[in-house]
This record gives C-alpha cells, structure tokens and sequence, in this order.
C-alpha cells in the first residue's frame, strides 16, 4: 500500500485506451488537486447520465477534489481491476473509487475470515448461498484471488476465491462505493441514477453541520440490552459535540418505545435538517427488523384498532404457529395450550382461517420492508444499516438502495452484503463524520468483506468541533489522510484535547508504529476519560495481540463503558489466559445490568479448563456443573475429531466448532490429528484452517510450530500445504 507525502499535479490527459485490448476510456482529471476519485462507469449510463456525471464531477472540484472517469463495457471483472490498478500506479494520488451503474459484481470465497460473523460451509451450501458479496476485489489491489465460475442465472456475478499465497486481510488502498440503482421498483435505471446525481450535486453546495443525529435499536439487538442502549449515548456525545447543543440535535430511539415502532421511525426518517441516521437491527435484503413477534406489553393503538396485550400475544402465537408444519407444529400447540392454559379452540381451523387476513395485517406493521420505503422519504444524508444484508447490492431490490435512490436526501448508506456480528464496534471512528472528513475516508478505516458504501463516498458536512486547543479543519484531515502523514503528525493530533482528533491518531499510528506503541495504547486505556479513545486504544491491542495482550483485556473488562467490558469479555476466550477467568466468573454471576457482557463472559468461560473454574472463589455450584458440562461436551467432539471411524461429515462439524470456540486446552491433541498423515484429508485441511483462528490464543507459538512442521514435510498433500500457508499468514 502507498503512502502519499506529497502533493503530486495531476496532468490533463485523454486517453482512447489504457492498453492493448483495454475496453475502457480514461477521462482524466482537470487541474490540479491533491488527490482525486475515479469513477467507473458502464457506457450506457455514462451516455445516459453524461451531464450529470460532468456537475458531479465539477461540484466536488470546487471542493479541491479532482475527478477521473473510466468508462466502458466490462464482461468480467478482472480486467477492470487491472485498469483500475494501472490508473492507482499513474501519476497523481488515488483517493477513491465509485462504481457507477452496470459493474461486474464479485463474490468472493475463501475469506471468512475477512468478515466479522460469516462462517457458512462453503462445500455443503450453495455456492449462491454461501460467497461474500465484496468490492474489496477492486479497492484492495494486494489481496490475490483466483477465478472460479460465472453465476449460472446472473452473468454479471462472478465467483473468485482467495488465494493461499495472497495477504489474509484487508488494508484497501482507497475507499469505494457502489451507485447501482434497485432494479426492481418500476423505474428507468438511468432515470434513477440522473436523479440522484441531482441530489447528491444539491447536497455538496450545502453548508451543513452534523448537529442533527438520530440512532434506533430494533428488536433482538445486543440481546435488547439497556445498559448497551444507554451507553452509547456517551460515546456518540463524545464524537458529535454539535448534536448535544439543543434538544433537538440528537435522538436515541429504541423499539420498546411503541408495539409498531416502523411508523414512528417513519416520522424519524423524514424528519427535516437529520445529518446521519443509525439503525442498529437485524435485517435481510429486503427487510428492516424492527418489532419482535411480540411486540407489547401495553396495548396496540388505533392503527390496527384497539387491542389489548392478550390479543396481542393471540396474533403473534397464531402466527408463528401458521409457519410450522407437522411434528413441530403439534408441539408447538401442545406447549404454549398448556402453559399459557389457552382455550381447545385457540388453535382451531376455523379460529385460524376467520383470523388470518386480520393477522397477515398486524404482522406487516412490526418490521420495514422495501414496499414500505416506496411510500416515504428518507432525509437523513447519511444513513447507516448496522444490521445484516441490509446493503446487498447483488439483489435486484435491497434496502440500502431504496433509501440512497429514493426521492428523499439520503446520498450515502453503509451496510453489509451478509450477516454481520453483533459483538463488534460498528461505530468505531464515526465522529470523522463530525470533524468534515469524507465518508469514504471513514468506511476505508473500518470496512470488512462484507461492509459497503452504497452512494457518494465523497460527501462530508462542515468540520465543527467543540475544542478549542487546534481549529477543526476538515480540509486539512482530509488532506492527511489522501497523502498520508509522518508519525509526528499524528502524534500531534494525539496530543490534542479533541476525542476524535486522538482516536484517529491511534489508528493512524498503527500503520506505522512508534517505539513503545504498545505501552502506549495501554497507558490510554488506563488513562483516558473518553469512551471512544480508551476504545480505540483496546482495539489496537487486541489486533497486536502481543505480550500485553492478556493484562489489557484485564483490564477491559473493568473498564465502565459496557462496549469496552464486552469486548473484553469475548476476546477474553480467545486469549484463554487464566488470570483472565475470575473476572469473568464474576461479570457472569453479578453484571445483572449487561446481558450482553454476560453471555459473552458465558462463551468465552467455555474456552477455559472447567477444573480452573470451579476453583474460582465467586463460582457457584450452578456455574461449575455448567462448565463440567460443557467440557464433557467439548471432549466429546474431540474424540470425534481424533477417531477415524467417526463419520467424515460429523468430524468437520466439530473440527468447524474450534472456529468460534479456541479450545486452548486441546491443542496438543489436535496438532497430533493433522500431523497424522494416514489420517482424512479433508479432515485435516479444515482443522489447519480453524487452527488459523487462534489469533489471539496463549498457545499461538505452539499453533504455528505444528503447522510450520506439517508443511515442511515432503509427504504433505499440496492441498494441506495451501491451507496451512494461509493459516500461518493469518497468524502471523
């Protein structure tokens, strides 16, 4: 990856053709800017759309930004890359890339790693089922993949898989985003992308403040923890200082506050002057979720007529027992008959056909679907779906698209193509947004495979921080992080008062670290009184994982911001250091008020030997049976893995477990199974992939010693010898 000192001119060039059998065009930038974007643009919508594409292109000038444009007709991705890579090495600084319009649609496999919650079996599901939807195929040029196959129903999704031999993750280049227009609503494709380039044109003459924010938590997120809910507010106030200046800059909305919370984020949504909009949810392609299948305590209002909490609870059951079929069903019946003492008739055939127009009703108001978005418009100029598939740009309709092109303000979402961890800092960084910097430039900081802009990665709103030690020049940061910037710079920034300012110092010194860079990090995370910075400094220790790794996590889990003590408490298992069980012993048996700290506190206990945790002076009887049992389990599955007349098919089931679960304690038996070379191949090629998982792990040495020994063995299959290369890079 280049890092950019300087300002480098960028000359005016026309270009018929990159190279020899090149299908794109290069309209090169105009002027002279520090760093530019290139948009890629299929023709047609570039002869569609070409006079908007020109004022997107001149509005973002007088901003200092330069502009490129490759237009062309691309049947497969690779050759665009080579493009793209070729355009990057040229002269001048490459910031970012937006793929406009009818672009080839990688799916990647291989890298499930490279996500934060995705672990589908790639050979037992569908290869449509089971790939990544990922432009990290065009912004990250050292990642190396492999073709595999043309989708069999959509010629323009191709299918790659990461290579062995290439780097096992993410640092892009520049940041990107997708302008694709949802091709299931009715409307002309170039119609849509004309339109908002309009908007996204209107909203760059803006002088706009980020002082109007609102955040939502749907039902199921963070296991519907309040202290999660509460405390982000802290951590938000910390990043966004102009929203917390009147009571109208700023909203925290959670779904408890009314049975059919969609109608009152309507209202939220198209509220005038909102600045970014935040769904923390589950969700699907086409789908926000927002109630549960039970969605009051307290009666329904008058949009469905009123019903009390008992009729509300007879809809919910009545439809949930609509989606079972046979055996299930029956128990289903038979169990909520009898706890709930219902009538013999509750289940009837006739109660459930009078009932079922009535129920189809009242179930469409608990969640928001793409039909739902058709009617309403979105304001909020930056939207985003911490939630799963709500970005998936691979679908002919998808959510993060209807808002982007609908006829509201929105002009950039993120979201993720597949399911996203809950566990994970999906806010990390956001007060950039507040301190003017570009979105993308945020989105590069933060993405994963799955992760995604969906519209203008260029837009900022008007740095306006509250401190007063150094002015809020967004221009300038923007600058720092085109060129990139020496560790002084960045230390300086450190040094500032500003919350932000230090927290993307942290960051920006882990490409480069100082001496001392780890003692450092652990001396914020004592230190600092802002949430968002002692975060910062944890997360970098976690991706150290160095000799200090153990005592940080320590003291994490103390730390009174329930994120950091979440965290904390999941890494904590991964780590499987023992000074580490007694505070999770006690979060487990007294932090009442973090559901979600306590059941990762729960998992991460299951990695530790249970004799260890019965010894724990705060252990209950309750909690030691627990864990007896859970370990009786875990030697269960691994005798599995080491008995060989064990079904192949059951062996990699619990092989595939060490994933999510780093069995410290097994590791010596496990490195035995794949040294094994009369053992299953297969077998052994999954176990070197889930020994790749112990990042973090105390036996890491220990890990890597066995796998460095299989490969340098002659005898070992070249398909073990790929997976443990990609193994050992990943640890490493």
């Amino acid at each position: 990856m280049r890092i950019h000192l300087y300002k480098i001119p960028i000359i005016l060039a026309l270009f018929c053709s990159l190279s020899m059998g090149a299908k794109g065009r290069l309209i090169n930038e105009s002027g002279k800017h520090d760093s530019f974007i290139l948009i890629v643009v299929d023709e047609k919508t570039f002869i569609a759309a070409q006079n908007e594409i020109y004022e997107y292109r001149d509005v973002l000038n007088t901003k200092g930004l330069g502009v490129a444009i490759l237009y062309g007709s691309w049947n497969e991705p690779l050759a665009l890359r080579e493009e793209i890579r070729k355009i990057y090495k040229g002269r001048g600084v490459m910031e970012g890339l937006v793929l406009m319009g009818d672009i080839p649609v990688v799916r990647v496999r291989n890298f499930q790693h490279g996500t934060t919650a995705f672990k589908m079996d790639e050979e037992n599901f569908p290869i449509t089922e089971s790939s990544v939807t990922s432009d990290r195929f065009y912004d990250d040029l050292d990642l190396k993949f492999e073709f595999l196959s043309v989708d069999k129903t959509n010629p323009r999704h191709f299918y790659f898989k990461l290579s062995e031999e290439s780097p096992q993750e993410i640092k892009s280049e520049f940041y990107s985003s997708r302008m694709l227009p949802p091709s299931d609503r009715g409307l002309d494709a170039h119609e849509q992308m004309r339109s908002y380039l309009k908007k996204i044109v209107k909203a760059h003459k803006e002088n706009n403040y980020a002082d109007r924010i609102i955040f939502f938590n749907g039902h199921g997120y963070n296991s519907d923890c309040m202290t999660a809910w509460q405390n982000q507010q802290f951590a938000i106030r910390e990043q966004f200082p102009q929203a917390f200046k009147t009571s109208k800059g700023n909203g925290f909305f959670n779904f408890r506050q009314d049975p059919f919370m969609k109608f009152k984020l309507y209202s939220l949504m198209q509220r005038e002057g909102t600045d970014l909009f935040v769904f923390h949810e589950h969700g699907d392609y086409d789908t926000q979720y927002i109630n549960g299948e039970y969605p009051a305590q307290f009666s329904l209002d008058s949009r469905n007529g009123s019903m009390n909490p008992v009729e509300a609870m007879s809809v919910s059951l009545r439809n949930i027992y609509r989606r079972y079929k046979g055996e299930r069903a029956k128990e289903f019946k038979e169990r909520y008959s009898k706890e709930l003492s219902l009538d013999s008739t509750f289940f009837s055939q006739r109660v459930m056909d009078s009932t079922r127009v009535s129920d189809s009703t009242i179930a469409a108001n608990y969640n928001i679907v793409l039909k739902d978005l058709l009617t309403i418009r979105p304001i909020s100029r930056v939207t985003i779906f911490d939630a799963c598939y709500n970005a998936s740009f691979h679908k002919p309709g998808y959510v993060a698209g209807y808002h982007v092109f609908g006829d509201g303000a929105t002009v950039v979402a993120q979201g993720n193509t597949v399911n996203v961890l809950q566990d994970k800092w999906s806010m990390e960084l956001i007060g950039m947004l507040s301190e003017g910097v570009r979105v993308g430039f945020w989105q590069k900081e933060v993405q994963t495979l799955e992760s995604h802009l969906i519209g203008d990665p260029t837009y900022s709103f008007v740095p306006g921080s509250a401190c007063n030690d150094r002015a809020a020049d967004g221009v300038m940061l923007n600058k720092l992080l085109a060129l990139g910037a020496p560790q002084r710079v960045w230390i300086t920034y450190l040094e500032s008062d500003n919350p932000v300012y230090q927290a993307i110092a942290l960051k920006q010194l882990s490409k480069s670290p100082p001496a001392g860079y780890s003692h450092l990090l652990m001396k914020v995370l004592k230190e600092s009184k802002d949430c968002s910075v002692r975060m910062q400094a944890f997360k970098r220790l976690l991706d150290l994982a160095d000799r200090n790794l153990a005592d940080a996590i320590y003291i994490a889990l103390n730390d009174p911001y329930e994120l950091i003590r979440r965290i904390a408490a999941r890494y904590a298992g991964f780590c499987g250091d023992q000074i580490l069980i007694e505070p999770l012993v006690n979060t487990l048996m007294y932090s009442t008020e973090s559901q979600r700290v306590q059941l990762s506190a729960q998992n991460s206990l299951e990695m530790f030997d249970a004799s260890i945790i019965a010894s724990s002076k705060t252990s209950s009887n309750e909690i030691i049976k627990h864990y007896n049992d859970q370990q009786m389990r875990q030697e269960q599955r691994l005798r599995q893995i080491m008995d060989k007349e064990t079904p192949q098919s059951a062996r990699i089931s619990a092989v595939r477990n060490l994933r999510n679960y780093n069995n410290h304690k097994q590791t010596t038996q496990l490195i035995g199974v794949l040294k094994d070379n009369a053992d299953d191949l297969k077998v052994r090629i999954n176990l070197a992939e889930a020994l790749g998982w112990f990042k973090w792990s105390i036996n890491k040495v220990e890990v890597i010693n066995g796998l460095e020994e299989v490969l340098k063995d002659k005898s070992t299959p070249w398909e073990l010898k790929g997976e443990i290369k990609q193994s050992l890079i990943r640890l490493r």
